[in-house]
């Protein structure tokens, strides 16, 4: 682990994923992280105990009732000697919660403060998931659910950046939307790259799945000095990753040998090509 931030303090209040994960990329540079979660504690860690438990690592946990007198100054106490505070609540919960952050600012003018919502703005009260994130962002192929949760994991890192710039700048507040974050996935829709029969969408034979006698792999021999290594083994590819018959003679290619087979190919001809499991 990097000691780069051993003299910095993060306190995080946020519940879930997002607000936790943030703190866990700051710990791992060496950061002190102190989890400041309500009396009823994290649901997170019934969702996911192990995921949880790996988050919270080296993680000081707090049970504090930031709606009491007592917690209250608790809360005060620890802010005092802070650098860095993350949340992950709604704009009225934090108001609830004695954080608001404008009144913060003026309390703690080095406070570095992110505070992660689910929309920007005006919509920040407005209720969310990942999920919701993702749909509103076009990354959803209905009817299957997402396989990571891009919108957290993407605003946790954002968060994260956003703390460091304000400890660099010497305190202010920074607001990260797990929306916007999702929209960066869109990016490569956006531009025309990943949708169905797009340039990574399966137009370039050399960047494809292709099914084997026992699984699935994936090829991705992307870049032009790539394609002539599989000449070797498909002697009658076109030079033309874009014509259509090239996929049909990887394909039909691919399926005479396990998968296992072509991993060992691939790493003896150096051609990126991976197992999917």
């Amino acid at each position: 682990m990097s000691q780069d931030l051993h003299d910095v303090t993060v306190i995080n209040t946020g519940l879930n994923l997002p607000g936790p994960r943030a703190a866990q990329i700051l710990r791992d540079q060496g950061a002190r992280v102190i989890k400041v979660e309500p009396p009823s504690g994290d649901t997170f860690e019934y969702f996911c105990q192990p995921w949880y438990q790996d988050m919270h690592r080296g993680v000081e946990v707090r049970r504090i009732d930031l709606k009491s007198a007592t917690g209250t100054r608790e809360m005060a106490a620890l802010l005092a000697r802070t650098h860095i505070l993350i949340t992950s609540q709604r704009p009225s919960a934090l108001v609830r919660m004695g954080l608001e952050p404008n009144d913060l600012q003026r309390r703690h003018p080095r406070l570095a403060m992110v505070n992660i919502v689910g929309s920007p703005a005006e919509e920040a009260e407005t209720p969310g998931h990942d999920l919701t994130y993702q749909a509103r962002a076009g990354l959803i192929l209905p009817p299957h659910l997402p396989r990571s949760l891009y919108a957290d994991l993407a605003g946790a890192q954002q968060a994260a950046i956003a703390a460091l710039s304000l400890l660099h700048a010497g305190g202010g507040v920074r607001q990260v939307a797990l929306s916007q974050a999702a929209g960066i996935y869109h990016e490569p829709l956006a531009y025309g790259m990943t949708r169905a029969g797009d340039f990574l969408g399966g137009a370039h034979a050399g960047y494809n799945i292709y099914a084997t006698s026992d699984g699935y792999i994936a090829l991705a021999a992307l870049e032009h000095y790539f394609w002539p290594r599989l000449f070797a083994h498909f002697p009658d590819l076109p030079e033309d990753p874009l014509d259509p018959a090239a996929r049909r003679i990887l394909a039909d290619g691919f399926r005479q040998h396990a998968t296992h087979h072509w991993v060992q190919w691939g790493r003896k001809h150096d051609v990126p090509l991976e197992a999917i499991g």
